[in-house]
């Protein structure tokens, strides 16, 4: 449920029906609960008394202050990568690229997610910081709630697509000024 909020399949302001709820996840009246529970505290969704949950929208001035730390942080990481990636990581993310891309076409957001996921995560590891990397990580999926961007077609998860092969290439030509720029890129429409 939490990947489906943050990954577009409800919309902002949403009501969420317990019944449909428990239908959908398979769960049962107090495990639904439970989870939005969780939720609520992530602040993803919100509690009306008397009406129910329904997903948050989110704060327009914290998701610009959280793109802003996160192209800083990422765009200092392109001479690392560019600089240490071997053959084997560089096919390595050439298929993690690929995952991504046939991913795309298929239906849920959460299989586009993990997919999403695995590229950016192995590409902030050949950057050699696992202190640098786990924060990326982890600004990476608090900033996916609330996109407006490319996550919310399937279009704009084909340009996604283009530019991870894009990074690829920028790697396997030593080149961190385009990576750094593709990198930006990639953020910014986001």
């Amino acid at each position: 449920m939490r990947d489906d909020i943050r990954f577009g399949t409800y919309s902002f302001g949403q009501w969420l029906k317990l019944i449909d709820l428990q239908k959908r996840y398979r769960a049962t009246q107090f495990e639904i609960r439970r989870v939005l529970d969780s939720l609520k505290t992530e602040r993803l969704v919100e509690h009306r008394v008397n009406h129910g949950f329904r997903v948050a929208t989110p704060d327009p001035a914290e998701r610009r202050q959280m793109q802003f730390v996160r192209t800083v942080l990422e765009r200092n990481t392109a001479s690392l990568i560019a600089a240490r990636a071997s053959a084997a990581d560089i096919d390595a993310l050439q298929g993690l690229a690929q995952a991504f891309d046939q991913s795309v076409e298929l239906e849920g957001r959460q299989l586009q997610a993990a997919a999403n996921s695995a590229f950016h995560q192995r590409l902030y590891e050949l950057a050699g910081n696992p202190i640098l990397s786990g924060l990326i990580r982890e600004l990476r999926e608090r900033s996916h709630y609330g996109t407006t961007g490319r996550w919310r077609s399937t279009e704009g998860l084909h340009e996604s697509s283009v530019e991870h092969f894009l990074m690829v290439e920028a790697i396997r030509h030593r080149d961190p000024i385009e990576l750094d720029r593709l990198i930006t890129r990639h953020i910014e429409a986001f």
